[in-house]
């Protein structure tokens, strides 16, 4: 197996990069991709964008019911500049 093989978004999550890359697009910070995330997502999202959340800023994002909202959730996380490297 080849290093690039080996570190392969897909073999370590699930997800393709461009899946992962979709997700984290719709959640982050438009002006500042490394600023903390505030967002509100399909409910049917949560496990893509929690894995895209975690791949590309090393943080655990937290998910609460939107208010007055059916199936959809509000996600929030440090960020990028705040992520720890996972040990």
């Amino acid at each position: 197996m080849t290093a690039f093989a080996a570190h392969r978004p897909e073999r370590a999550t699930g997800y393709r990069l461009d899946q992962l890359a979709t997700a984290f697009d719709r959640v982050m910070n438009p002006r500042d991709w490394q600023a903390p995330i505030r967002s509100v997502i399909p409910a049917a999202e949560r496990h893509v964008v929690e894995t895209a959340v975690r791949w590309f800023t090393a943080t655990v994002p937290s998910f609460e019911p939107a208010p007055g909202e059916v199936d959809r959730l509000v996600i929030t996380a440090p960020g990028y500049r705040l992520g720890k490297s996972e040990s």
